[in-house]
């Protein structure tokens, strides 16, 4: 009897030849298999991009400036914003004494310095609060040297300092002039040798006139001296 042979599986090689291949059809391509996708060439490209758009992104903010630089070296004008200080300065006048909330009280005083527009020369005044109804404000202003002398006039708002000083009972503040021992009333007017009224009658002592009078004119809030007689 013959002894059966064993037969031995087939081999991979022979595996693979015995599988049969896809029937191909006449005038059909072949699609072939899609090859896996590089991302490593795709970051490539986008870091690329990434360094190109900031060159330019660079090199735009450099000419921008350069071009700021050459219109400023060449004095090209550039708008700026007025300081808020210069434009106040501008618009006060020259001759501004105070304010009404300076000036509130009647009786109240403030001295400044008075520029002659003829002259252009600063005279040292002072402006007084005259009583009178609060709706319409008085003031009288005048110049503190007084006329022909070598004495400064001065403002006494004190009663008893003006009875022991002068002699004089006064019932208000009043302009005095030391040295020449003069009392002026601010609320008395005096007749000039031309006719003219002005403020300040002497009522003690002798002297050749009254103060030197400041034409005032309150613009809103504020108290303007205009000019001087």
């Amino acid at each position: 009897m013959t002894p059966r042979t064993l037969q031995q599986p087939p081999s991979p090689a022979a595996q693979c030849k015995i599988t049969p291949e896809m029937p191909r059809i006449p005038g059909v391509g072949q699609t072939p298999p899609r090859a896996a996708v590089q991302l490593k060439p795709l970051i490539t490209v986008i870091l690329v991009a990434l360094l190109c758009a900031s060159g330019f992104g660079l090199w735009l903010s450099h000419r921008r400036h350069a071009n700021l630089n050459a219109s400023a070296t060449s004095g090209a004008p550039i708008s700026r914003v007025s300081d808020a200080s210069s434009i106040t300065k501008a618009d006060t006048e020259a001759n501004t004494i105070g304010t009404l909330y300076e000036l509130a009280q009647p009786w109240s005083s403030k001295t400044f310095l008075f520029i002659d527009p003829k002259t252009q020369q600063g005279v040292p005044a002072m402006a007084i609060h005259l009583p009178g109804p609060p709706a319409e404000p008085s003031f009288w202003a005048f110049a503190l040297s007084n006329p022909l002398s070598h004495c400064q006039l001065q403002y006494v708002t004190d009663l008893s300092a003006l009875s022991l000083r002068f002699a004089y009972p006064a019932a208000h503040p009043m302009v005095v002039s030391e040295c020449d021992g003069i009392v002026y009333d601010p609320l008395k007017m005096a007749t000039l040798p031309n006719g003219s009224w002005v403020r300040g009658e002497m009522v003690r002592g002798v002297g050749i006139r009254p103060p030197i009078a400041i034409q005032v004119e309150v613009r809103g809030r504020d108290v303007i001296a205009k000019r001087m007689e």
